[in-house]
């Protein structure tokens, strides 16, 4: 039940903070929303900073063992790569509040201490650049600096994810990852 009840304040955070803003949301929303006690919400989290860096845990832990299934199939590495970008899309259309705290909260970082959330943010490239330099050392690609493209790609994901979110735009999304993709396998 633990669990259970720290998902609930999670998805009522997401839910109140996409509103509100991270720093415009009070605790006490997130217990209304979720149906809890606000001492409930700290038997879980020490702070609200805490209930945001476990959102950002959530999505990308998501991200990255996804990418870790990836990498132990036999399968190329574009079919690697649209497996993931696929997934990111669709894991972006499905929780669009979500979505907006990454996109709108993503500079929280640089002005806390949490090193989590940067470890995260810096892992996913990490995973996409060893991907890389597998196929290129299977001859699967041509050689390329693995660490701009790894970059690049995860670059590209959150620019498009950004841009249709910032604009309202969310039909971007819909034919985001076949962009994407063929951008990387053909260049422009």
């Amino acid at each position: 039940m633990t669990i259970e009840k720290k998902e609930l304040i999670r998805q009522a955070a997401v839910k109140i903070i996409a509103r509100d803003g991270f720093y415009n949301t009070k605790t006490s929303k997130i217990a209304d929303e979720a149906g809890v006690a606000v001492g409930t919400i700290y038997n879980y989290f020490h702070s609200k900073d805490e209930i945001l860096e476990y959102i950002f845990e959530v999505e990308f832990e998501k991200r990255i063992n996804y990418l870790k299934e990836l990498d132990d199939k036999e399968i190329s590495i574009h079919d690697k790569l649209s497996l993931f970008i696929e997934k990111h899309f669709q894991e972006i259309k499905n929780n669009l509040d979500t979505a907006q705290i990454l996109v709108r909260e993503k500079e929280f970082p640089k002005t806390s201490d949490f090193s989590s959330i940067l470890s995260y943010l810096n892992e996913i490239p990490l995973l996409l650049e060893s991907m890389l330099d597998e196929a290129i050392e299977k001859e699967e690609i041509r050689e390329q600096n693995s660490t701009i493209i790894a970059g690049l790609i995860f670059g590209a994901l959150q620019g498009v994810v950004e841009k249709a979110l910032r604009t309202n735009n969310l039909d971007l999304l819909d034919n985001a990852e076949e962009e994407v993709l063929t951008f990387f396998k053909n260049g422009i």
